[in-house]
């Protein structure tokens, strides 16, 4: 049976101060994946994974100034692959976050490469408080994983989505890639729904610089090939009931991602762990910063690095593409602050154009559609 849906929908913005977000970046892979650009090693973990917990409990309560008397309305282990840490690593970081208030219920939400589900790992890590889980498959196809460099193969994919049934989890999938064609695309979106799982990610192949990737010659599908791969997507997802709230995010009612749903609303979020990244509002000043990203400098010295106060230009850039990427927009009421002046008055441009909608702040199905051109209004 499927899980029950938690019971929170869209939380709007509070009032007074954006809500507040804890992102806890665990580095450790067994493999470089050709796509990813993530801060992360290879390194053996041998007991390193109980340093770095220790330096992310420190690096937490040195940071009361930046939570500034909040709660933390979600929690998100991400990586990396964080279910290579020990669950005795994972209980020293929940402890030092239970030093400080948590919203009621909140969602703490746990990454795990299909590999490492065990019906030991995921009782362990439950009795710690984690409460979703984020299976990275990508595919359900051999040929498709082996392409992108994963180290699981179908079969493990399967058994670790069959674990998962009745538990409250998301799988994240990947289109556009090697070896990837209609049929096998709708192959794995049928494995998906099949299992019953309530949260879905999906996501195109994008070739990032400074990844295995950019210095090779890939065949990928065509663009006619990934707007039908995306048309496809929407027809059986919708028809077995998921909805799509956001550009790779699609759920069953009730169970939206809160911890990405409070960035796509401009909420805040304090980055812990090498090179995780923050954005915190203190007064007036919004501003984004991140950690250094060598594992033992951090475990060493929890340095900041890179502030940036996002103010005039680029603040109208931030706040487009994050909100825009909400499919049934935010009201001003949700978002609790006042909207800047230039951001206004570009968007009113997008109203005329037919890209932007009145009444909410949100992108029409013309805009959605095209929507890093929409997005481009704001730059």
């Amino acid at each position: 049976m499927p899980p029950k849906p938690l019971d929170k929908k869209f939380i709007p913005l509070a009032l007074s101060k954006p809500p507040l977000s804890l992102y806890i970046h665990l580095p450790w892979c067994e493999v470089q994946c050709p796509y990813c650009d993530f801060s992360i090693t290879t390194d053996p973990i041998e007991k390193n994974d109980l340093k770095l917990a220790q330096a992310i409990a420190q690096d937490l309560a040195d940071s009361a100034a930046f939570i500034d008397g909040r709660e933390f309305r979600s929690v998100y282990f991400g990586g990396g692959t964080p279910s290579l840490a020990s669950a005795e690593a994972i209980g020293i970081i929940l402890d030092a976050v239970q030093q400080y208030s948590i919203v009621k219920d909140a969602e703490i939400t746990f990454e795990m490469n299909p590999r490492d589900v065990t019906a030991g790992k995921l009782t362990a890590l439950s009795a710690l408080g984690i409460n979703r889980y984020s299976l990275g498959v990508q595919s359900y196809q051999d040929q498709e994983l082996q392409a992108l460099g994963r180290n699981h193969d179908k079969a493990s994919g399967l058994q670790a989505t069959k674990m998962l049934t009745g538990i409250n989890s998301t799988i994240d999938l990947m289109y556009g890639t090697e070896h990837q064609t209609i049929v096998s695309f709708e192959e794995t979106l049928e494995q998906f729904i099949a299992s019953q799982v309530s949260h879905l990610s999906l996501y195109q192949l994008t070739i990032e610089p400074n990844t295995i990737f950019y210095k090779k010659e890939l065949k990928l599908p065509n663009e006619d090939q990934i707007e039908s791969m995306e048309h496809l997507a929407q027809q059986r997802l919708e028809s077995a009931g998921y909805k799509q709230y956001e550009v790779s995010s699609w759920s069953k009612p009730g169970f939206e991602s809160q911890h990405n749903l409070n960035y796509w609303q401009f909420g805040d979020f304090l980055g812990l762990g090498p090179g995780a990244h923050s954005k915190i509002t203190l007064g007036s000043e919004i501003t984004r910063f991140r950690k250094i990203k060598p594992l033992n400098g951090y475990i060493s010295n929890q340095i900041t690095t890179d502030h940036t106060i996002i103010r005039g230009e680029e603040l109208d850039m931030d706040l487009a593409m994050n909100l825009l990427r909400v499919k049934n927009g935010v009201t001003h009421d949700q978002l609790g602050f006042e909207l800047p002046k230039s951001f206004l008055a570009k968007y009113q441009l997008g109203i005329k154009e037919g890209l932007l909608c009145e009444g909410t702040i949100g992108a029409t199905p013309k805009g959605y559609q095209y929507l890093n051109d929409t997005i481009k209004l704001f730059f």
